[in-house]
């Protein structure tokens, strides 16, 4: 283990905002998870783990707990008929894992690219883009059970996977597995269908996957902040989900609303909701909504206070709702806050 007394969250976030950790420690292998955790439970500390920090807000006061980062990343293709399985180490970045998979002709993750953080992080939130998600072609992984002090496996299923979530956010699981490792199943395939319509306006309906993979990447450049760039954890709130009945309803309430379908459902657009309630490029303190996206809150000025961020999306979120009548929820998960 590397154990460090003097980082800050801000020091390893991309919206560069947190306080002091009073534990950091980065592990190498599987040994070095239980070895860590051993370590935090042996002196009653609670634990965080993070990988490149790009899916959370942490609060400016101390955290008195443990933070452990995996470096493990490696990558195995092991080929299975007509399809690959796909292996991949937590601490891997996960636009590494896309990039390989496209080079080698895989098919099912290049509307995934340039998605920021690490494998590890992927399918507690369900990371997805461009009409896909990592649960379309999730197989299993592999995590150490803190409670337990023991390795165990989780199928597709017993992950429970939703919209920008899994069971691994329910309270009741947060926090409580280390993801060592995930499984994919891919194609082999070097032509896609392309499904989302701004996409299939770059590329078609069909096209290589390294096209794919290059519109996504540059459309991301075009529309989101650079986090190193500007402090930001990417989109903050999650599209809400209504169904047929409610989705008539807001249409005839408010004529212009985007919603997309997703499944038997519907997704309503909270950039939309956002930008027309007014917030785009507003800001509270030195935080703010982006200018070139609204779901996106940003740092600022670089120094923003977490508090500032927070306080701004709480402010959208009750106008939001005083305006559309829709609640909106944070995609971002808010890290020592005693909100």
């Amino acid at each position: 283990m590397n154990i460090s007394e003097e980082k800050k969250f801000k020091d390893i976030t991309t919206f560069r905002v947190g306080g002091k950790i009073k534990y950091f420690i980065e592990v190498k292998d599987e040994e070095g998870v239980a070895e860590a955790i051993h370590f935090a439970k042996k002196n009653s500390l609670p634990i965080f783990m993070v990988g490149e920090g790009s899916d959370f807000l942490a609060e400016d006061n101390m955290y008195e707990g443990v933070v452990i980062k995996y470096l493990g990343d490696s990558l195995e293709f092991t080929p299975e008929g007509s399809k690959v399985l796909v292996t991949a180490e937590s601490g891997l970045k996960w636009d590494k894992l896309v990039e390989e998979t496209v080079k080698n002709e895989l098919q099912g993750l290049e509307c995934l690219s340039g998605i920021p953080g690490t494998v590890g992080g992927a399918p507690i939130q369900n990371i997805g883009a461009y009409g896909q998600e990592i649960s379309d072609t999730f197989y299993s992984l592999k995590a150490y059970d803190i409670e337990n002090e023991k390795y165990k496996s989780f199928s597709k299923d017993e992950c429970e996977f939703g919209y920008r979530d899994s069971i691994f956010k329910n309270e009741k699981f947060w926090q409580k597995y280390f993801i060592l490792q995930i499984t994919l199943v891919l194609n082999k395939n070097k032509i896609a269908k392309v499904n989302y319509d701004s996409l299939k306006a770059i590329v078609g309906e069909e096209a290589e996957l390294s096209e794919i993979r290059q519109a996504v990447l540059k459309t991301r450049q075009d529309k989101l902040e650079d986090p190193k760039k500007v402090g930001n954890a990417g989109s903050f709130f999650k599209n809400p989900i209504v169904d047929v009945q409610k989705k008539e309803n807001l249409e005839k309430m408010f004529p212009g609303i985007k919603t997309f379908p997703y499944g038997d459902k519907f997704k309503v657009s909270a950039a939309w909701l956002i930008e027309m309630a007014g917030w785009k490029g507003k800001g509270f303190g030195e935080a703010a909504v982006s200018p070139k996206h609204s779901l996106i809150l940003i740092n600022k000025t670089g120094s923003a206070p977490a508090n500032d961020i927070y306080t701004l999306s709480e402010m959208i979120v009750n106008d939001v709702f005083e305006k559309y009548g829709i609640k909106l929820e944070k995609e971002v998960q808010l890290i020592n806050f005693s909100k």
